[in-house]
């Protein structure tokens, strides 16, 4: 008797420990060669087979033998995220000599681009002065973090860019280590992207904040409600997290 109950209650721990594996899934994109390293994208989902978090992660050597003519990397979500996040693809770029405004963004860094725009039609996207009608085409105030502000012109393949005027490094209160940026083109929000300089991380980061949110979203869709960059073990894992369905 003793053993037929020892043998039920391994049954049941047996049994709660697969039910506990399949509450969550996480599922990983194809992986790209980045310095010593790789990065690959990743997709999270709870119980309910709901989005819960999203992000990339760049292994370790990630950040060793980097080359001075930069990285421009487009991660792939894996094919479980599609259709289940608003988000299309991530570009990855990293810039050894950063890019302007001069003296606030020209160090060495990384732009983390969260698209929601399709790559093909982020790809078109010209020159500034051939398409400045679709460039200053901006979309209301409600679609975009309270009080950010346009930075000049725009990025061929990028779009216009926007940033939050109280961060330390437009605010002159210090130097630049990692700001959220939001993008747009023809009156649209197309992209949220964590800017982060190569020296923060380095650092082991250990960051998790609040994303700076609109009051409004272009398309239905499971947005974050933070975000995060941190040092995992040997890796860096950067996430958007608490994702919940905005309409």
């Amino acid at each position: 008797m003793n053993r037929l109950i020892c043998v039920c209650l391994m049954g049941l721990l047996l049994f709660s420990s697969c039910e506990k594996e399949a509450d969550e899934a996480t599922y990983n994109g194809a992986e790209q060669k980045i310095g010593n390293g790789k990065a690959y994208s990743w997709v999270k989902f709870d119980a309910d087979d709901k989005p819960a978090a999203i992000g990339f992660t760049m292994t370790k050597g990630a950040l060793d033998n980097l080359p001075h003519a930069g990285v421009a990397l487009v991660l792939s979500f894996p094919k479980e995220a599609v259709g289940k996040i608003p988000f299309d693809h991530i570009m990855l770029d990293y810039l050894h000599t950063g890019h302007e405004p001069a003296m606030v963004y020209d160090v060495a860094h990384f732009d983390m681009h969260f698209y929601t725009q399709p790559l093909a039609e982020r790809l078109a996207i010209p020159i500034y002065d051939q398409a400045k009608s679709k460039f200053d085409k901006l979309p209301t105030a409600d679609f975009l973090p309270s009080g950010y502000i346009r930075l000049p012109g725009g990025v061929p393949q990028m779009g216009t860019h926007w940033a939050d005027p109280t961060s330390p490094e437009l605010s002159g209160k210090g130097k630049f280590t990692e700001t959220l940026i939001y993008g747009t083109y023809e009156g649209k929000v197309t992209f949220m992207e964590p800017m982060v300089s190569f020296d923060f991380l380095k650092s082991k980061p250990n960051l998790s904040k609040a994303m700076p949110l609109p009051k409004k979203y272009d398309k239905q869709g499971y947005y974050p409600m933070r975000y995060s960059i941190k040092q995992v073990g040997d890796d860096i894992v950067v996430s958007y997290e608490d994702l919940m369905l905005m309409q």
